[in-house]
């Protein structure tokens, strides 16, 4: 039952906001009649301008370029949304103790959506094994489905365990060798979070109970890596504003809504050079490991390949990519020469579950083409 204080506030920042955008509204268009405004600025605030359409579009622009308080704006109504509804803007689920989620998370999937994906990834992986290249597959699951307990009684769902466990068997069905991430990121919570609170990505903890579920699929599967010296040392951490925190409210006004910073360690790992071997001429380029997939393996924060070459004791080359999902990475990679320069035994491939039914799992959005860039 909604309390004094949610219907008190489900009241006040809608008055706030018109209270301003009245405000603002007014601010803008006097601003632009004034005398000391330029002639290209300058109009005229007659009835004809309001008729004519003319005072919708400078509105417009104006609001683009130079919208009074735009930006402390964003943060103040962002701070009292999440302060007084616990909520957030279109594309965020707030959970519990700063706990925030991708809505991207909360869906459905279709049992024709997993099936056509493990259809389409078995011929990748007859094309690659074409090559003398072995698959490995690594579903993630959701990160609404690992911390399910941190959310709203209303928002729990089995949505997603239920899609990764269909999706898993779908692929063991078709012989793939695939990682059960899930149950090593379980198993893992209880020893650290395995996710950032505040960003859709994981934390070093869950980067390496996935890298060790990898290494046990590998071995499962019989394939043999060569043994290479992996150097590793751990690196000043470094602090972001998780990538969800936006949907709330601005970097510089979360502060004041009890809002903190991603503090991040860093993990980084090297394989000698004398071990990457080369053959006589020099000129053996081929790698052990090469691993696929979107920003959990791209972006540097997650650590997410260093931890991968300290499991697997050998090197990896990476090639994923950001802001694509964990399709167009692979059918860039298939579509271009990397393959042929670099020769790897392996190809690991990082597959968030959530991108499972949408439009653009394996070609970029049309004002993009494949072939020319967010999991």
């Amino acid at each position: 039952m909604a309390t004094l204080r949610q219907h008190t506030a489900t009241l006040l920042v809608p008055t706030i906001f018109f209270g301003y955008a009245i405000y603002a509204n007014s601010a803008l268009l006097v601003s632009s009649a004034a005398p000391e405004a330029n002639a290209t600025e300058r109009k005229d605030l007659s009835l004809s301008y309001v008729i004519d359409g003319n005072a919708t579009r400078d509105l417009d622009a104006l609001y683009k370029n130079r919208l009074p308080h735009r930006d402390p704006s964003v943060g103040v109504f962002g701070n009292a949304r999440y302060t007084l509804l616990g909520a957030g803007r279109k594309g965020v689920v707030v959970g519990d103790e700063g706990w925030f989620f991708t809505t991207e998370e909360f869906k459905h999937v279709s049992p024709d959506s997993i099936a056509s994906a493990a259809d389409h990834i078995d011929g990748i992986r007859k094309q690659l094994e074409a090559q003398g290249i072995k698959l490995v597959l690594a579903p993630l699951p959701a990160k609404s489905d690992i911390y399910a307990d941190e959310l709203p009684a209303m928002m729990q769902s089995t949505a997603m365990s239920d899609a990764y466990g269909a999706f898993m068997g779908a692929l063991r069905d078709k012989g793939i060798a695939v990682a059960d991430t899930r149950s090593a990121l379980l198993k893992a919570k209880p020893f650290g979070e395995v996710f950032l609170k505040s960003d859709t990505h994981w934390t070093p903890n869950g980067a390496k109970a996935t890298a060790e579920a990898i290494q046990t699929a590998i071995e499962g599967a019989g394939i043999d890596l060569p043994d290479e010296p992996v150097t590793a040392e751990w690196k000043p951490p470094v602090s972001i504003w998780g990538d969800l925190t936006k949907y709330v409210t601005s970097p510089d006004y979360a502060a004041r809504a009890g809002l903190n910073q991603e503090n991040i360690p860093i993990y980084r790992t090297s394989v000698s050079a004398d071990a990457t071997g080369g053959d006589i001429f020099g000129d053996d380029s081929s790698v052990p490991v090469m691993l696929v997939g979107t920003s959990y393996s791209a972006n540097e924060n997650w650590s997410f390949p260093d931890f991968l070459r300290t499991s697997l004791s050998t090197d990896v080359v990476n090639v994923a990519k950001e802001g694509l999902g964990p399709g167009v990475p692979m059918m860039d990679l298939l579509g271009g020469t990397a393959l042929e320069e670099t020769k790897p035994d392996v190809i690991v491939w990082e597959f968030p579950i959530r991108y499972l039914g949408t439009k653009t799992l394996w070609e970029r959005a049309k004002q993009e083409p494949v072939g020319g860039h967010h999991a």
